[in-house]
């Protein structure tokens, strides 16, 4: 496999600095457009909480929510250590590195987890991470690509998690 060329990544990620900017533009331009955004933004990882606390503390779902957790946490510690090692930085004021998205990390895993045992309420946290996503951007928390490896993260851990489980249980 052929590793891209400084000059090629350089070019990747000017461009999707680009995308960014242009998503934040266009929200800028609704009026209440990036305060929504923020808004939704900040909602995501509290969203996401709940949803696991939901499931922990519901009988019959303590597995489903358990699985969760685990899988928010692990994929959540990924992304930091991709994130702190990659050090690229965000378009917003935050000092710390962007990419990947450690939100969009918790978030897709958690969704997927939940997907192969609820697959109606995987479909709605799925939704809800994706709009998510476009939130972080639209925030100037996260360019697309920050959220596209962080969802790549997330996604990786849940399948990871697949394969795990112990004999007897549920697929």
């Amino acid at each position: 496999m052929r590793v891209p060329s400084a000059r090629a990544t350089s070019a990747i990620l000017a461009a999707d600095r680009r995308a960014g900017d242009a998503l934040r533009a266009r929200a800028r331009a609704v009026p209440g457009g990036h305060e929504y955004a923020r808004l939704a933004a900040d909602a995501m990882a509290p969203g996401f909480q709940a949803l696991v606390v939901a499931l922990l503390v519901l009988p019959g779902s303590r597995a489903l929510g358990l699985r969760a957790a685990i899988a928010a946490v692990a994929a959540g510690a990924a992304a930091k250590a991709a994130r702190d090692a990659i050090d690229r930085p965000r378009p917003g004021t935050r000092a710390d590195g962007g990419l990947p998205s450690r939100h969009a990390a918790s978030a897709t895993a958690i969704a997927l987890v939940i997907s192969r045992e609820r697959p109606v309420l995987g479909a709605v946290a799925q939704m809800a991470a994706i709009a998510g996503f476009a939130a972080r951007v639209a925030a100037a928390d996260h360019d697309p690509l920050d959220v596209v490896a962080g969802a790549g993260v997330g996604a990786t851990v849940a399948r990871v998690m697949r394969r795990r489980r112990p004999a007897g249980t549920r697929r």
